[in-house]
């Protein structure tokens, strides 16, 4: 119930609007005449951009090609065509599905395994229920798919990246890890010759070092590593620790540019006594140890603190290796950091997981381990982060037995070679220009991307290196006209307001600086022709009763294949198996093709409409897809809340503003699917292949 303050501030605030509006001069619009004048986002008639038909359906690939728009592609950091890849699987066109993803980035394979997949959480396939698309899985299958060809048949990096020559110029890259490899792939096909230089005697950072093997298989990563390092004009060098083995000073000597693409390997500590060697091993350390065959036992029983990927990939490891494993973490599953199907899999493997447990003290008798003392939580109210802050029930404290405890509690930077001008965080991460990537350094010569600038996943330390890459090329007047690589991207000058870095597509178009349906409003849409003619069986549809919500098909994702439970910690063999082609043509058949402006019959507008105005029915033609073939909305209950055009994926159903409803009889406000069919999608794309052949088509 609102209290007195809150119907107060809701008062004021509706005085504030009606001054506001009080003092505007009154406007008054003479319609049909002065159309013009209406606002673009008034209510009008509703219309659809244009619908798929049983032969195109089947195509969406090549309808629209994916936009930066789709949701899935503007989840992820590196702007990935996550619609492309996708809807190409469900057509089984895996040649070109594998060269979109060759061009993104070199580690395709080792996404499809490790990547956190925040295109998943934007999927429309999710908001709409009950699962999202398997996007990530669906990577993989390109990367297997390719191994299974012939070497010569496979994506040559070598073929790509060293067809424009060396300009003479070079950059030095810091780091091995994903964002230094990605760096390195895009600057060489613009000229750049680049150097490497890793810290550890092998490259990949947290790929090689930090992620176990039944997640990520050696030989699949540093596969997609040598494919980049081996070609000419990219060098690599390990064991070279900068401010040690080599100044940074000496390396701005060296090179035009320098990168510093290093990650961040300092562990937070629990802030215990007894936090030392041999009783408590960080999660980073313990992962390193035993991937290096420096670490090959562990103690019966094993404590590990953290709910975080990295927790769960010490204790599944300790599982293999024989332990008794319990994981305490602070708060519930609920806001635990970990993906659920990493919870599921660490449960199905025996790790014993307690929530709302906190570490307190390291027990130590007679100079020995004897367990950690915990103690429970209750939630209480929300910290700065938004979740619920942990607050300790005093008397519930107990002793957890073990011979070792772990903690993954996140991580730091911790890199004394900086030099004293490059602007730092209080965790150590550079301060870097958000468009840019490049850092405060004096000389205006050094950038950073990934994990130095912020500590998170590998997918977004890529977005920050394409950013930063994007960057140097411009800077050196090699900016090409097109980027075979790169996903288009598009930043907001913050001051001026206007898109810039905009790349052009494949096909030479530009990216719209928004939807579509924006920009056709703009330029005609909200001065579309009369509706066709009324023609329908019943002469009072308004009257029938609203049908069902369609019942739609592949609702839930093609069910991954993995070696049992009780299998998996006899061996450090990968868990995951992997779609075959037919299961992930299944499951890329599921894909709405969002923004491309299409509708594919998906019923989302009828889920959404609360009059029931909208009736669909979505057949299954013989390749499978789900296509709209009957589609009428009955305005005569329509309220125009809108929730129909705003539900939908496609951003294909959308109202114009021309007021068309002023000027209709009931018994013509009753749309069916030709009546409200623009076609505009057709019309374009017919335009478009025709100003490429030289055919003129008649408006």
């Amino acid at each position: 119930m609102p209290t007195l303050l809150d119907n107060m501030k809701a008062i004021l605030t509706g005085m504030k609007v009606t001054l506001r509006n009080f003092r505007r001069p009154t406007e008054t619009v003479q319609y049909p005449w002065q159309q013009d004048k209406i606002p673009g986002n008034s209510r009008g008639m509703l219309r659809m951009v244009d619908f798929h038909t049983e032969q195109t359906i089947s195509e969406k690939a090549d309808w629209y090609h994916g936009t930066r728009w789709a949701p899935c592609t503007e989840g992820c950091p590196a702007h990935t065509d996550a619609r492309g890849y996708v809807s190409l699987a469900g057509e089984a066109r895996w040649r070109e599905g594998l060269e979109m993803l060759r061009k993104t980035y070199p580690f395709v394979a080792t996404l499809g395994r490790v990547c956190p997949a925040p295109c998943e959480k934007r999927c429309s396939r999710g908001f709409t229920g009950p699962q999202p698309i398997a996007i990530r899985k669906l990577k993989r299958v390109y990367s297997d798919w390719e191994m299974s060809l012939n070497p010569e048949e496979r994506f040559s990096y070598q073929e790509y990246c060293t067809r424009t020559p060396l300009n003479g110029k070079s950059v030095g890259i810091i780091g091995g890890g994903p964002a230094g490899y990605q760096c390195a792939m895009l600057l060489r096909s613009w000229g750049f010759a680049c150097h490497i230089y890793e810290a550890k005697s092998v490259p990949g950072g947290f790929l090689t070092l930090g992620i176990p093997l039944y997640r990520l298989p050696r030989h699949v990563v540093h596969g997609e590593m040598e494919r980049i390092h081996f070609l000419d004009g990219i060098t690599l060098q390990v064991n070279t620790e900068i401010g040690q083995d080599l100044m940074f000073e000496e390396l701005e000597e060296r090179h035009e540019e320098v990168i510093i693409a290093a990650g961040a390997w300092k562990p937070y500590h629990l802030g215990l006594a007894n936090e030392e060697k041999p009783w408590v091993w960080y999660g980073e350390d313990f992962l390193e140890e035993q991937l290096m065959g420096r670490l090959t036992e562990v103690p019966n029983s094993v404590v590990v603190v953290g709910g975080g990927n990295t927790g769960f990939d010490c204790a599944r490891t300790c599982r293999r290796m024989g332990a008794k494993v319990t994981m305490i973490y602070r708060r519930t599953r609920k806001e635990m950091p970990s993906e659920d199907e990493e919870i599921e899999d660490g449960e199905e493997e025996g790790v014993h997981i307690m929530w709302l447990t906190a570490p307190d003290e390291i027990v130590i008798e007679d100079g020995q381990l004897k367990g950690m003392k915990v103690v429970l939580n209750r939630l209480g109210d929300k910290d700065s982060s938004g979740r619920r802050k942990p607050v300790p029930i005093p008397g519930s404290e107990q002793v957890l037995e073990c011979g070792l405890i772990i903690t993954a509690l996140g991580r730091e930077v911790d890199v004394p070679w900086v030099p004293s001008d490059v602007k730092r965080r209080r965790n150590g991460t550079i301060v870097v220009d958000e468009k840019t990537g490049k850092t405060t350094r004096a000389n205006g010569k050094v950038w950073a991307c990934g994990d130095i600038v912020t500590v998170s996943t590998i997918i977004n330390a890529i977005g920050q290196s394409d950013r930063c890459c994007l960057a140097i090329a411009e800077k050196h007047g090699v900016k090409p006209s097109s980027y075979p690589f790169l996903y288009p991207y598009q930043l907001k000058d913050k001051v001026n307001d206007t898109v810039v870095g905009l790349t052009p597509h494949v096909d030479g178009t530009m990216p719209a600086e928004s939807s579509g349906v924006v920009q056709r409003q703009l330029h005609g849409l909200s001065m579309v022709q009369d509706p066709p003619a009324v023609n329908f069986d019943h002469h009072e549809p308004w009257n029938v009763e609203p049908q069902e919500k369609p019942f739609r098909a592949m609702n839930y994702q093609v069910p991954q294949p993995k070696i049992p439970g009780e299998a998996r910690i006899k061996t450090f063999d990968e868990v995951e198996i992997g779609f075959s082609l037919e299961m992930a043509q299944r499951e890329g058949k599921r894909c709405y093709g969002c923004a491309a402006e299409m509708c594919v019959g998906c019923g989302v507008c009828v889920d959404a409409c609360p009059d029931a105005c909208i009736y669909l029915e979505s057949p299954v033609n013989k390749e499978g897809f789900e296509y709209p073939e009957v589609y009428s909305i009955d305005l005569a209950r329509c309220c125009y809340c809108g929730l129909c055009t705003e539900a939908c994926p496609t951003k294909s159903l959308t109202f114009t503003s021309n007021f068309e409803m002023s000027v209709q009889e009931k018994h013509e406000t009753y749309l069916t699917h030709d009546r409200m069919n623009l076609g505009l999608v057709h019309k374009e794309k017919a335009e478009v292949g025709a100003s490429k052949s030289g055919v003129q088509v008649a408006p």
